[in-house]
């Protein structure tokens, strides 16, 4: 079959798009045939070598596809069969957890084994999930990542009310897309930050309210728009170039949640900011297995829609990866196998 692999750190010229062994399952997985994969800053991350894995290694976290076998003859499956359509969900969650919260004991595809950069990939069933009638594979492949995390971030772990006011950086990616559907289906009036007018104006569509010129001075927007308050909760995933912005829009007694720094993981705080305005900071890192049911209930019900920017077939993955370093994308960036094998 034909696959992207990465024998050491580089640039996107580091992915290569070559043939490699079919995969061959472990007790208790399944054969996926992609249709497609999702790219995500994590894929970025794990070429440029800031996530330590063993090469050689097929990227991505997220797919989609039509299963083609089991490991077992008798498909030890809960209720899935040869020829369903389902997407491959990134986290491999661990058997005991112990003290420490499920999502942060995971294995996750294309980072500690070969993901979804291919024709076909050898998964644990417990990843697979069926696609809602009448959903492509280019949209289910989108899904896991991005919603899942804007779900377990702004439900479980920010617990943002309806009527509250939301600041979302980093909006235009899959998981600022994702947050901003989220929140306006929450009820939130919604904030969110953009650098391109083009962009923007595609944002007040998926239900922002108020939107900000990421280049400006927006903290003062911010203020200026909710009577000097501030907001009650910012959703930062642009890191160290908006930190300091992001906690000067915050509301005292805010709160502001991390999950992803693609601008550097470093920034100064003044801690005593921090104490006197009471400000709060929630990490928020992939989600667990009951947010992935809930997420596929609710595009079953179409509340929500994955917004696809590009999509590009697997050869083309170091273009996508240079789309996603130059901010070129408005949504996620697909790769399609239509004939890898």
């Amino acid at each position: 079959m034909k696959a992207i692999r990465l024998y050491g750190p580089g640039g996107p010229e580091a992915l290569v798009y070559e043939q490699v062994p079919d995969p061959r399952p472990s007790p208790s997985e399944a054969v996926v045939a992609l249709k497609a994969a999702s790219v995500n800053y994590l894929d970025l991350w794990v070429r440029k070598g800031n996530v330590p894995v063993l090469f050689p290694l097929i990227p991505g976290l997220e797919g989609a596809g039509v299963i083609e076998a089991f490991s077992e003859p008798d498909g030890p499956s809960p209720g899935l069969k040869a020829g369903d359509r389902v997407a491959v969900t990134p986290w491999l969650y661990p058997d005991k957890t112990y003290r420490e919260p499920a999502n942060l004991g995971v294995t996750t595809l294309g980072v500690h084994r070969d993901g979804c950069y291919a024709a076909k990939i050898a998964v644990p069933i417990e990843a697979l999930i069926p696609i809602p009638e009448g959903m492509g594979f280019e949209e289910a492949a989108c899904i896991p990542v991005a919603f899942t995390t804007a779900y377990h971030m702004l439900v479980t772990r920010a617990r943002l009310e309806p009527g509250e006011t939301v600041l979302i950086l980093g909006a235009t990616g899959g998981v600022g897309i994702a947050s901003v559907e989220l929140s306006s289906l929450l009820g939130a009036r919604v904030f969110a930050a953009s650098r391109d007018p083009i962009k923007a104006q595609k944002l007040k569509a998926l239900g922002v309210h108020v939107l900000l010129d990421a280049s400006s001075a927006y903290h003062e927007e911010v203020l200026e728009l909710t009577g000097g308050k501030g907001v009650d909760l910012v959703v930062e995933m642009v890191g160290q170039a908006s930190f300091a912005k992001s906690i000067a829009c915050l509301r005292k007694g805010g709160r502001l949640v991390v999950c992803g720094s693609s601008s550097g993981p470093w920034a100064n705080v003044n801690i005593q900011e921090l104490y006197r305005r009471e400000i709060a900071f929630i990490g928020a890192y992939g989600g667990l297995p009951h947010e992935l049911e809930r997420v596929f209930t609710l595009f079953e019900g179409r509340k929500f829609k994955a917004v696809i920017g590009e999509t590009l077939p697997l050869k083309d993955a170091p273009k996508a990866h240079a789309l996603l370093e130059s901010s070129g994308h408005f949504g996620k960036v697909v790769l399609t196998m239509d004939d890898e094998t």
